[in-house]
């Protein structure tokens, strides 16, 4: 099973010049861990990590603090056509949760380790199912 068929798009995002309350906020509202970080335009620049920003609102109370202080910049990314083992394989392997999605140079979307454990779940519901009641 290929990336594209359980991948988040579009993915949410955040541009790099918001603060960190920004990010924290919009993290809290989508229910999400991550936030891939978008220059002006749709080119990826970096990753944001809740944890990351947890930490930094505990120190930076009331600061204005951009994201390009917390952001990581050396973004490991999938593509839509690599399986769902091959991005769980990086993942595990970089020991990270999620990976934005690129095709042509641009964020299509985003597989987390979420993504992937649905699937494997239904795979085994699917596998595991009861035997009909006779």
């Amino acid at each position: 099973m290929l990336v594209r068929t359980r991948m988040s798009c579009p993915a949410v995002t955040i541009r790099e010049d918001a603060d960190f309350q920004q990010a924290l906020r919009l993290m809290q509202q989508k229910r999400l861990r991550r936030l891939p970080v978008l220059d002006g335009g749709d080119r990826l620049v970096g990753i944001v990590v809740e944890r990351d920003l947890l930490i930094a609102a505990t120190r930076f109370v009331g600061s204005h603090v951009e994201l390009d202080d917390f952001m990581t910049r050396d973004v490991v990314t999938g593509t839509p056509d690599m399986t769902l083992t091959e991005a769980a394989r990086t993942m595990l392997e970089r020991r990270i949760s999620g990976l934005p999605v690129m095709e042509e140079g641009r964020l299509v979307g985003i597989i987390t380790e979420s993504d992937i454990f649905r699937r494997f779940v239904e795979l085994n519901t699917d596998r595991q199912a009861p035997a009909p009641v006779a």
